[in-house]
């Protein structure tokens, strides 16, 4: 079925070439165009020839091409956005300004100060082309990976009626990670997944319909760790164990997860870094990050040379110096959802969008995360039920925080950001919370035209 499909930012070398190969593998979309836009005119010129000479290996009658933004919208069918307004520049500003108001941030994309600047940065951007989107191809389904997910959601529902919905990653990722820890299939394991976008928790967890929470322990979890790091093949009583994970200085990716199930009888889903960003204590020192194993996060300059080498490796095999691989279609759900709303085989997924009465003890169309089923006729989200009592309240917060953060956005009132600021959990020095924002806008101010100065 023949369909137009643009990736705007598709000079992206990590999301699209993944992108790309998963939709050439979908027989249903045999013949379709795909169609990149990128303000980076090299790296789209690259991403270009690259996705051209991965299609043809393929040969399922898949045409590439570059094209300006109204271009490419006009008659698009699917359109995906992978964005970072302001790049490398601003988000080493999302994670240094807050430390100096004692916020260490172990993500930055999503929640606290460095969630909220992102807001204000993409907001603006994804509400553009929204808006053309109704002008040049009203019936299009807008598909994003841009982060913050639940707030740019949120934006272009509030300001268009463009189908939108976002895609995260995180769910199969920790899908991945109970599969090898239990010894198990990831075909085999099944939850409801209930929350909002980077702090959503896992219920009715199973494997082959036996439920495993009697299997998900804390010291359990310290050895598989290792033992996986090939760090170390541990031996001898608990009480030796514990003294290890006590002296213990590596980072552990789930340690605050087991830690938290431990606590609630609910399993978290994605990493700790994500996780630690929506509970304020754990972001609160670097003391604080190391006790609890959570990588402290940064973007310079180790994010530029993984972005660099990758392009290296992109130009080798354009060149011939490398060979194109064919690889394996990924866990993304991007291409999967795209077949199924263009009349192939029905999909179930992990979406973002808004709340519909999925999950029944968060506000009306807020977004939340959970399974949802892609068909021809939509996209449809599964009745989840309630988040768990005891930790709806936490999330509740973070939802303040988001809608704050979008009503900031949208209007370009600083007092909004500024209650989004003091309310948002990893600030805990509220006290602090004028003069970290303003550093944040001035720093930022490049790409904060909207937004005015505050008082």
């Amino acid at each position: 079925m023949n369909k137009k499909i643009v990736f705007i930012g598709g000079g992206s070398v990590i999301w699209t070439p993944t992108f790309a190969n998963d939709l050439f593998q979908q027989s249903s979309l045999a013949g379709s165009q795909l169609v990149l836009v990128d303000i980076d005119q090299d790296a789209l010129r690259v991403l270009t020839a690259y996705c051209t000479r991965l299609s043809h290996q393929y040969q399922t009658g898949w045409s590439v091409a570059s094209a300006d933004l109204d271009a490419a919208l006009e008659g698009a069918d699917f359109v995906c956005l992978s964005i970072s307004t302001g790049g490398f520049e601003a988000m080493h500003h999302d994670y240094t300004i807050p430390e100096r108001y004692g916020v260490f941030h172990t993500v930055g994309d999503t929640a606290g100060p460095g969630g909220i600047s992102r807001t204000l940065r993409n907001v603006p951007v994804f509400v553009q082309v929204a808006r053309k989107m109704e002008q040049l191809c009203p019936d299009a389904w807008l598909i994003h990976v841009t982060n913050p997910l639940s707030q740019l959601t949120r934006a272009v529902g509030l300001t268009t009626k463009v189908r939108c919905v976002g895609l995260c990653h995180n769910y199969a990722g920790t899908i991945s990670m109970l599969a090898g820890y239990l010894g198990a299939k990831e075909k085999d394991i099944h939850a409801v997944s209930v929350g909002i976008n980077h702090y959503s928790y896992l219920k009715d967890l199973t494997v082959r319909g036996r439920p495993v929470a009697g299997q998900l322990s804390l010291e359990r979890y310290f050895r598989y760790h290792l033992e996986t790091k090939d760090e170390a093949r541990l031996t001898g009583t608990t009480d030796d164990i514990v003294q290890q994970m006590t002296g213990y200085q590596g980072t552990m990716e789930y340690y605050l997860n087991f830690l938290l199930f431990e606590q609630t009888g609910c399993f978290p889903v994605g990493s700790s870094n994500h996780l630690a960003e929506n509970l304020p204590y754990y972001c609160s020192s670097e003391e604080t990050l190391a006790r609890y194993h959570i990588r402290r996060k940064g973007v310079l300059p180790r994010r530029q040379l993984q972005k660099d080498d990758k392009r290296r490796r992109l130009e080798a095999q354009l060149n011939g110096d490398e060979p194109l691989p064919m690889p394996a279609a990924s866990k993304e759900s991007f291409s999967a959802i795209v077949s199924a709303l263009a009349g192939g085989e029905p999909v179930r997924s992990i979406v973002a969008m808004a709340n519909q009465g999925q999950v029944s003890n968060l506000p009306a169309q807020v977004v939340v995360e959970t399974w949802a089923e892609a068909n021809g006729s939509g996209i449809f989200p599964l009745m989840s039920g309630p988040v768990t009592q005891g930790l709806a309240g936490w999330m509740l917060t973070s939802i303040e925080e988001q809608e704050l953060s979008v009503a900031a956005a949208l209007s370009g009132d600083p007092e909004l950001a500024l209650r989004a600021m003091r309310i948002t959990p990893m600030l805990t020095d509220k006290s602090a919370a004028k003069d970290l924002l303003r550093d944040l806008l001035a720093a930022n101010r490049a790409w904060l035209g909207h937004m005015r100065e505050l008082d």
